[in-house]
């Protein structure tokens, strides 16, 4: 496989894996870090693993390798790749693979690279991944920020089911029907929020979307079933609690479901791998950015690790693209991307080196 024409990204482009249906392209991933010089492996969840080096100070490069749904024609034009998944987030995968390769020998890190499966469904692999391995020194998880930019900040969020049943009324009854029951629930919901002035789509505001109505007819046509689907997405020190009780507080005789919360993330600016960042960014000659973003990615989860060394996400391409009919990646950027990972990484080993060194002078 890794004697196939084109860069790895665009070996693993061609390789369509939409959720659910990652297992060519993980095995595909396998194989093109062994002939690397990465030891890989496929681990229990389905995820491809590889390790390279065997120094003190750990490194994981997390990314995934499953895409929405939705085949692309995959082409290079004019130097720019076209397919699924070349933006998210087959680019940031195969750089940290590629990054990772240089440092196969080293004796002051041990890079673990993983193209987690299902981290746009459920995050099971990520999830896996939490269970079974020791927590990181540093964590970077693959995520289109652009070559020079580090993303330290995801918004949380939850789900949240509205379920009302009523007896139906005549059409030119004073109560209100279900359907305009529901919507002020909504509204009354939202209006909380916009009186405190932190509603908005802002990264250090609440956002509140209507995702679903359904109504459905029951008992003959005799009662009516409506169905709401929100979704909250909350920035970092954002009282969910508060949210919970307000909506427990207006929904009347609605039944309500919380979906799981995946909670927001925002890393450390002055923290060694920003610092790392940083530098590697400059090298290539570039102002480094960092952004916060309103998303989420498996950084919300795996920040569990709390790695003491600094978290964030990177990856080449424009996250505009994500999920769209348009996603391509520009190879030089890709090219770029990977430069700045080795970067990061030959940064980060020199912080082992002083470690190393006391560590025989005390033997």
């Amino acid at each position: 496989m890794s004697n196939e024409k084109g860069t790895l990204v665009e070996r693993l482009v061609r390789c369509y894996s939409p959720t659910g249906h990652e297992r060519e392209a993980v095995e595909l991933l396998v194989a093109e870090m062994e002939a690397r010089g990465l030891a890989a492996s496929v681990d229990k969840a389905g995820n491809a693993v590889g390790r390279a080096g065997r120094g003190p100070l750990h490194v994981y490069l997390i990314g995934h390798v499953d895409t929405v749904p939705g085949e692309l024609p995959v082409h290079v034009k004019d130097g720019v790749l076209h397919g699924r998944g070349s933006v998210d987030a087959k680019g940031a995968l195969a750089a940290f693979v590629e990054a990772a390769a240089a440092f196969v020998r080293s004796d002051e890190l041990t890079v673990t690279v993983v193209g987690c499966v299902d981290e746009e469904g459920g995050s099971r692999g990520a999830k896996h991944l939490l269970r079974t391995l020791p927590p990181p020194d540093a964590l970077i998880v693959g995520e289109p920020s652009g070559w020079d930019a580090l993303t330290l900040g995801y918004k949380g969020s939850f789900t949240l089911r509205y379920s009302l049943k009523k007896p139906r009324a005549h059409a030119g009854a004073p109560e209100p029907t279900a359907p305009e029951e529901a919507l002020r629930f909504y509204e009354a919901l939202r209006g909380v929020y916009a009186r405190q002035g932190v509603l908005g789509a802002g990264f250090e505001q609440l956002t509140l979307r209507l995702l679903r109505v359904q109504t459905l007819d029951l008992e003959g046509g005799n009662a009516q079933r409506v169905e709401l689907l929100l979704n909250a997405r909350v920035p970092p020190r954002f009282p969910v609690a508060h949210l919970q009780r307000a909506a427990e507080g207006l929904k009347g005789r609605a039944e309500l479901e919380w979906g799981e919360f995946v909670p927001p993330v925002l890393g450390d600016r002055g923290s060694p791998l920003v610092r790392a960042f940083s530098g590697g960014v400059r090298a290539l000659g570039a102002q480094p950015r960092l952004k916060r973003k309103t998303g989420t990615s498996d950084l919300n989860l795996l920040q569990r690790w709390r790695p003491p060394l600094g978290l964030g996400a990177y990856g080449p391409g424009d996250s505009a693209l994500d999920h769209t009919p348009e996603e391509r990646l520009n190879l030089r950027e890709y090219e770029r991307a990977i430069g700045v990972l080795r970067g990061v990484l030959e940064r980060l080993a020199a912080t082992a080196r002083p470690r190393a060194a006391a560590g025989c002078r005390s033997r």
